[in-house]
């Protein structure tokens, strides 16, 4: 080979290395649940003192960036403190668990949920929601099958 062939060669990886250095982070696989979804609740139920809560539907939106996936509920639900419907999330196995918590009132209560999603397809996710308030020696518990459908442009 040439001395001029060699070169086109070095810079030829060279601009590939580059390349490849610098979007290493965009060229990492999105996971499947990545994107738009329209979801659904139903089989409301409830431990303790709290109402059940009512079937409902909404928009959420899942990004990632890196492994950290986080979820947020864009329309339907309603949330108090509204920093609750922000979740981050992992893949565990084949599940994706979301979970947030927060402060809800003066008295040192605390609520902390959880969402466990498993795919059905790659356009249909199905799994339960879990929630529960605690302050001090006192909880209560609620939650909800949950079901998301691609959202179509």
């Amino acid at each position: 080979m040439s001395t001029r062939g060699k070169r086109r060669v070095a810079i030829g990886f060279g601009s590939m290395f580059i390349f490849l250095f610098f979007n290493l982070p965009n060229l990492v696989a999105a996971e499947p649940i990545v994107g738009d979804w329209n979801y659904t609740t139903s089989n409301h139920w409830a431990k303790g003192p709290v109402p059940a809560g009512k079937p409902s539907k909404g928009i959420l939106v899942i990004t990632q960036s890196g492994n950290e996936l986080k979820m947020e509920f864009k329309s339907g639900m309603v949330f108090n403190p509204p920093q609750l419907k922000y979740f981050t999330g992992e893949k565990k196995g084949k599940d994706y668990i979301f979970s947030n918590s927060a402060k809800v009132d003066n008295e040192g209560g605390v609520a902390k949920n959880i969402c466990n999603l498993k795919m059905t397809s790659s356009n249909h996710f199905e799994g339960k929601s879990f929630s529960e308030y605690s302050q001090g020696g006192i909880s209560f518990n609620w939650g909800f099958d949950i079901e998301l459908k691609r959202k179509s442009n």
